[in-house]
């Protein structure tokens, strides 16, 4: 058994998660993780390709590397496929991505696609779609001195006073090859390749401490590196896009929800658009940039 600890959570596994903080195995456990049978034969009609939401359950498969059930954020069942040489290895990159993203909404978290990095006593998150550099932005400036908060999720929740706290994730950061080359820096040391992605740690000033969410840059790709503003619908609509549980909710009160956790989001932060080129050459000029626009916006 392996104990671990992220997003403010104590998690027992029988899987070994490579990458992640570990704790002693007296702790209370929010979350626990087995390894078992997960039947999903009842559901092969179904239109999605590859989940199906029953009540309080997920169901999530992969052909050729196995099937997950998330139960009531509480506890994830795992079941590799029995083809996979390695089989428990080819879905760690799973468990440590969508799993986790379904299993933190159903424990009423806002689940956004983005990673993050710590400013000052705030958190400064990038938000966009696979492939546009949300990871390359943060360890960009994380090799600046910027800890990393958070890395592809992120999650948020709403303190007493309402305000937004990102939960710290892993301690790592996941990277395409020609971004982990580019980086060029001996403060990225890899610790597996999963998937075509390099893991690499990012333990340099990480804290489990939750931190307040001050500015979130929405990514999108364009001609040159600018950032310029959203109006507020504009945010709603952006912000649920990035929603990664959008497709698990099922009713008006989940829809609901998350409409008013996104709207409470854009009334306590800063949010802007930030285009970019995809140039590695362009990067140095990217983070001067994000520098430059908060440090004036405090």
């Amino acid at each position: 058994m392996f104990y671990y600890s992220a997003f403010g959570l104590n998690i027992s596994s029988e899987v070994e998660l490579p990458g992640m903080i570990e704790i002693d195995s007296e702790n209370k456990f929010h979350v626990q993780i087995s390894l078992n049978k997960v039947n999903i034969l009842p559901f092969k009609d179904i239109d999605s390709p590859n989940y199906f939401v029953d009540g309080k359950n997920v169901y999530l498969w992969w052909d050729g590397i196995g099937k997950v059930k998330i139960s009531d954020g509480t506890q994830i069942i795992v079941d590799p496929s029995s083809n996979l040489n390695s089989n428990e290895t080819s879905i760690i990159p799973f468990l440590l991505g969508p799993v986790m993203s379904i299993l933190l909404h159903q424990r009423g978290l806002l689940v956004l696609h983005g990673s993050s990095i710590k400013v000052n006593n705030g958190a400064i998150a990038f938000l966009g779609y696979r492939g546009l550099g949300k990871s390359t932005t943060a360890i960009n400036l994380y090799k600046k001195g910027y800890p990393l908060i958070t890395d592809d999720i992120l999650a948020v929740e709403f303190n007493k006073e309402g305000l937004p706290v990102v939960y710290p994730g892993y301690p790592h950061a996941r990277l395409s090859d020609d971004s982990y080359m580019h980086i060029n820096t001996d403060i990225l040391t890899p610790i597996r390749t999963y998937a075509g992605k390099v893991f690499c740690d990012a333990s340099r000033g990480f804290s489990t401490e939750p931190v307040e969410l001050e500015r979130i840059y929405i990514l999108e790709e364009g001609e040159q590196t600018r950032i310029s503003n959203f109006k507020s619908q504009e945010s709603v609509i952006n912000l649920i896009r990035h929603s990664t549980a959008n497709r698990v909710m099922q009713d008006n009160e989940d829809h609901a929800k998350n409409l008013i956790q996104c709207a409470n989001l854009i009334k306590n932060t800063t949010i802007s658009r930030l285009e970019i080129s995809h140039s590695f050459k362009n990067l140095p000029d990217l983070v001067n940039l994000i520098e430059d626009d908060f440090s004036v916006g405090g």
